[in-house]
């Protein structure tokens, strides 16, 4: 688990809902804002064509950010 700073919902009254594998996201929870930059930092794998990680609360998220599906999910990695 790592510390991170507080999380910034893209919408004023959503809160969290637990988002698994399979599920699409709102294009607004994975713009670059919500990128994981630099995943090596993180102990996170690389990934490379439309895929990025993506911060959603205190989870990680791997998404194809050409569809919004989510590929792998690693809940409560931020506290």
């Amino acid at each position: 688990m790592f510390q991170a700073g507080r999380y910034y919902s893209p919408y004023q009254n959503y809160s969290y809902r637990r988002v698994g594998v399979g599920l699409s996201l709102g294009s607004l929870f994975y713009g670059s804002r919500y990128w994981i930059d630099d995943p090596y930092a993180y102990r996170l794998p690389e990934v490379y064509g439309p895929y990025r990680w993506v911060r959603y609360y205190g989870d990680v998220l791997l998404v194809d950010i050409y569809s919004g599906e989510v590929v792998d999910a690693i809940y409560d990695f931020f506290w």
